[in-house]
Order: C-alpha cells, then structure tokens, then sequence
C-alpha cells in the first residue's frame, strides 16, 4: 500500500499519474465536468479523490526513467478518465437532441438559448429536458456510479495498463451512433404527435384555403406540444431512468476494451 507521509519522486510521479486519472473524468463527466461548477470545486474535488484513493492503489513496478515514456503515461491515464466521462455526456447529448427536435416540431427553433454545460445554443425544450434530465440522473445516484468506476477502473486497469484497441474504437463510435438512436427514441411519441398535427394543418389548408394557416397553425402546434410535453412527462421520466441505468454497463464495457 502507497504512503504518501513517506514517499520518494517516485510515489509522487505515480500520485500524479493517479491524479490526471481523476482529472480526466471529472472534466468530462456530466453534472461534475459542468461549466457552470467552479474550476476551484473541480480541483478540489479531483486532489481529494486522488489522495482518497492513492493509499489503496499499488504503485508501478517498473516505473518509467525517461520524460518522455513518464508523458505517455500521463496521456494513457488521461484519456481512461475522459473516456469514462465520455460515455455518459453522450447519454446526455441523445436527451438534448431529443428535445431540440421537439423544440424544431413546436416551432420554437428560433427561440434559443444558451447551454452553460455545452456553451452552445439549444432550444428551450431540450434545456427543460436536458435540467429534468440532470434532476432524475442526481436522484438515481448517477454521480456516485461514475465515482464508482473510477474507483474500480484502478483495480480493473492498473496505472500503465490502459490499451487502445479497435474494439474500443467501434465502442466510441457506436456510442456516439447511438445518440440519434436513443434521442429518437425519446422524443418519438412527441414528435409522431406535432407530425401528425402539423400534417392536419396540411391538409385543413389545401381543403380550406381560406382557413389562414400561419395564425391558426403556430399557435395550435405550440399549445399541443406544450400540452403533450406536460402529459408525456411520466414516460419520459421513465424512458430517461432506463438509459441511465446502463451506465454503469456501458462504463464496465469501456473498461474491459481498455484492458484489451
């Protein structure tokens, strides 16, 4: 067991391979990799994980003598936090794509405002649905599933271990694929329901030209989708715990490709 009150350089070299481990997943894990928590609070909170978990973590056994092999490590242990990190920002990158196509359905794609967690421009139904998101993600104890695996990423893959493969690759990317897929899935009972509506509309308009459909249609759709939006909320409360409930899989997935 590692000693940080009778340490030598290279306890502290490996304290601070330890150290960009937890850094990398709490700059990019949702809620803690947020922009709107203070720098401070993340640099705090990363120093306490790492002094918390250095003690039960074996060192290296062959530790590194030249920089340049020591840089390459840094950038492994790096890139296993933002890997983890990664997997669940994309969970929440299909529930704001959910809701700026929902936000495109009720004609409100001209009504944005800015994400302080991505500092882009997103619509307000996929900032409404993006905050319930982060609410029902802190009420299941996601943050402590990503503590979690980065407490077991150390015992899964010790500090030098980390392997990028293809496997991983194909994993990212599907990842990343799987965003459209699940945002569409989420959305999909509102966006059938504007679909249908604004087709109704269609119609009404070429059967009844003097119906004017540009006072009557943006007031009706917005009122439905507000209305459907407000009725669906249970499911898609629903819908939302499900996908959170596979991070912690998809994270232990991550790890074992990186184990190679």
């Amino acid at each position: 067991m590692a000693n940080l009150l009778n340490y030598d350089a290279s306890q502290m070299l490996a304290f601070i391979l330890v150290l960009v481990r937890v850094i990398g997943i709490i700059a990019t894990a949702p809620v803690f990799g947020s922009s709107v928590t203070p720098p401070q609070i993340k640099i705090v909170l990363s120093l306490t994980l790492a002094l918390i978990l250095y003690p039960f973590i074996s060192s290296l056994e062959d530790f590194p003598i030249r920089p340049d092999d020591y840089l390459f490590l840094i950038s492994s242990e790096l890139l296993i936090g933002l890997i983890l990190g990664l997997v669940g920002r994309f969970l929440f990158a299909a529930v704001e794509f959910a809701g700026t196509v929902i936000g495109f359905q009720m004609g409100l794609s001209m009504a944005n405002v800015l994400d302080p967690q991505s500092q882009e421009q997103i619509s307000l139904v996929g900032r409404f649905e993006t905050v319930a998101a982060t609410l029902i993600f802190l009420a299941m104890d996601g943050h402590l599933i990503l503590i979690q695996a980065l407490v077991k990423s150390f015992s899964v893959l010790p500090i030098g271990t980390a392997n990028i493969s293809k496997p991983l690759v194909d994993k990212l990317t599907d990842l990343s694929a799987s965003v459209f897929v699940i945002g569409l899935q989420i959305g999909a009972p509102l966006i059938v329901a504007l679909f249908l509506a604004n087709a109704i509309i269609g119609l009404l308009s070429r059967s009844v030209p003097q119906i004017q459909v540009f006072v009557v249609g943006f007031p009706l759709t917005l009122l439905l989708g507000f209305l459907f939006l407000f009725l669906g909320m249970p499911f898609y409360s629903q819908a939302v715990h499900q996908m959170f409930e596979m991070l912690d899989i998809q994270l232990f997935d991550s790890l074992k490709l990186l184990k190679g």
